[in-house]
């Protein structure tokens, strides 16, 4: 397995460091050296791994990151959120996590509501010219 890390500065000033392993296309964003307590499936290829406690995000990885990061012939592509698996006392720490750096750096959050149906889709995008840099 061919791994390559890199170390990418945030907005913030904060260092962060990327590992990203061609082979099977996953890219993993280490923002804290810290043995996970929680971790949750944001969406069916993006997984979030934080720390119970403090509420601090460690790592986010993404799963065929090349593919996730290609813009469709509309835009941007919009992935739903899997709320719905959450624990409800997990939920409102991820939302918080999401809206707050570093997390805010690589992914935003947006939702959709079908006219049909009035029930609120919870969807993220990853902002890609943030990571298309790191797997190219």
């Amino acid at each position: 397995m061919k791994l390559e890390s890199q170390e990418l500065t945030l907005k913030t000033g904060k260092k962060v460091l990327y590992e990203y392993d061609p082979d099977g296309d996953i890219l993993e964003i280490i923002f804290q050296q810290a043995e996970a307590t929680s971790a949750v499936e944001l969406t069916e290829s993006i997984i979030l791994r934080f720390s119970w406690e403090t509420n601090q995000p460690l790592s986010l990885s993404f799963i065929s990151i090349s593919h996730l990061i290609q813009p469709s012939e509309y835009g941007e592509v919009h992935f739903q959120l899997l709320t719905d698996e959450w624990p409800i006392e997990t939920k409102d720490k991820i939302l918080t996590m999401l809206r707050q750096s570093p997390l805010n750096e690589f992914l935003s959050i947006s939702s959709y509501t079908p006219a049909h149906t009035h029930q609120i889709i919870p969807l993220t995008t990853i902002k890609a010219p943030q990571l298309s840099v790191l797997v190219a």
